[in-house]
């Protein structure tokens, strides 16, 4: 085999393990359904205890470091969405990315809180 096949396939069994690591643990987070249970019940626990985050706010560490911030709680579709607009503009967009990310990241935050603790 050449050794650009050799790359191409220890890269896609690379992929497949990455696959299943990340899969097996999605998979424990699930709690089981029980059966016969009402939708209201399920309502009321995911309602149940949650208030509404503010709308603004101001975090410090948000502001001064960004998209990595967001990378850090793991909430990767804002940082990813942050860094191509900081790179496609050239920087220009930096500080509005700054007070953007300071501002919006607690709601972003609880929101993300919220959403991974629900069955919907």
């Amino acid at each position: 085999m050449e050794a650009s096949a050799v790359v191409v396939f220890a890269l896609i069994l690379f992929g497949l393990l990455v696959f299943f690591v990340w899969l097996t643990q999605a998979l424990s987070h699930y709690q089981p359904l029980r059966i016969g249970a009402s939708p209201a019940e399920f309502v009321a626990r995911d309602v149940l205890g949650h208030r509404t985050p503010p709308k603004l706010g101001w975090n410090w560490w948000a502001f001064f470091l960004g998209p990595i911030w967001f990378v850090a709680e793991g909430i990767w579709f804002h940082a990813i969405i942050l860094i191509l607009l900081i790179a496609l503009s050239g920087g220009v967009l930096l500080p509005f990315a700054m007070v953007y990310s300071a501002v919006k990241s607690r709601e972003i935050l609880e929101d993300r809180r919220i959403a991974r603790h629900t069955f919907y």
